[in-house]
């Protein structure tokens, strides 16, 4: 399988709570993110890839895209988007004591949540990169 890109990685000691190390100072491996690509680089990033669009295009069909997704996913529906994951609002809230106290009042918050599919499970993406320590 062809490597796609570096995943680096740097040591971090923690003390888990829960667990079988639970109290105990172990050492871990944590991913580095080294920079952020906005919206307009990962357009030219896509642009100057190979792409037959324009950026323009580009940046057109996703910004639509993107406005629809929320669109489609406030009004409580999943999207798939092929392989790349499904698309999903979660929420949490006050517990209440019971059923019938149970309203929009107690919604504290909503989130988004992002199933990965089997080309971008977790393992499918180990597979695609390489691993190296940050620094």
């Amino acid at each position: 399988m062809e490597v796609k890109g570096t995943l680096k990685y740097r040591k971090v000691q923690r003390t888990p709570q829960t667990g079988e190390n639970a109290g105990k100072k172990k050492w871990y491996a944590t991913a580095v993110t080294d920079r952020e690509v906005d919206f307009e680089g990962f357009v030219t990033h896509i642009s100057d890839h190979g792409s037959p669009y324009s950026r323009g295009t580009i940046h057109g069909v996703l910004m639509d895209a993107l406005d629809h997704l929320q669109e489609l996913i406030l009004d409580g529906k999943s999207v798939r988007l092929s392989d790349l994951g499904l698309f999903s609002i979660g929420m949490s809230s006050k517990a209440e004591d019971t059923k019938e106290k149970v309203t929009a009042a107690s919604v504290d918050g909503v989130h988004l949540i992002v199933r990965n599919t089997k080309s971008w499970s977790n393992a499918e993406l180990r597979k695609k990169c390489k691993v190296q320590e940050y620094g």
